[in-house]
């Protein structure tokens, strides 16, 4: 990233780093281990569970969960995480501890100190709320985003990312999905014979 652009963006005057600092040192003991959990049940790392337990639900329960949703959320899993490393290697903005400093930074978890932009876990989330709850009620929307909010917004918490890198992992995350089903249903309309 050009160092003008990226002094502007994550600059310590900057509102990316002032939100982070915020973010960071508002915890509370009650919050941490929530935050310290969406560590794992919100890295792409568990995505095999979540097929396994996605996979037995469609075999269950069909006309709940079809198993078209299952392989576009494998597809769309496997782009989004293509996407995030090369994003990654792209942009290679330091993570807060390596940029701030570690005894600036209040970190949870692993300590992390290069490609923060994007946030994998953001975008795992996001690519998760998306497709999982494509053209369903607020049943599945509602649970859905707000795991994915809370999953954002720990990475910040935790001391992994910034805001900003959060922001662009569920932006990255949302379209990821978006566009896999938007092409799933371009292409299935081809597929329907004509009467």
């Amino acid at each position: 990233m050009n160092p003008s652009l990226h002094h502007a963006l994550y600059g310590p005057q900057s509102l990316n780093h002032q939100l982070f600092m915020v973010i960071n040192h508002a915890h509370h003991p009650l919050l941490d281990p929530v935050m310290e959990a969406m560590i794992y049940l919100g890295g792409s790392r568990i995505v095999y569970l979540y097929v396994a337990i996605l996979l037995c639900v469609s075999l269950a329960r069909r006309e709940a969960l079809p198993l078209s949703y299952v392989w576009l959320y494998c597809l769309t899993t496997a782009i989004g995480i293509g996407l995030e490393e090369w994003l990654k290697v792209f942009f290679s903005v330091p993570r807060p501890p390596l940029a701030i400093g570690l005894d600036q930074v209040r970190v949870l978890g692993e300590v992390k100190l290069k490609n923060s932009l994007p946030s994998g876990h953001a975008l795992f989330a996001f690519v998760t709320a998306v497709t999982l709850s494509w053209r369903r009620g607020p049943a599945w929307k509602v649970p859905l985003y707000f795991f994915a909010i809370l999953v954002a917004y720990s990475r910040v918490y935790v001391g992994a990312h910034y805001p900003l890198d959060v922001a662009a992992g569920a932006v990255v995350g949302a379209a990821t999905g978006w566009l896999v089903w938007q092409g799933y249903e371009v292409l299935a309309r081809r597929r329907r014979p004509i009467n």
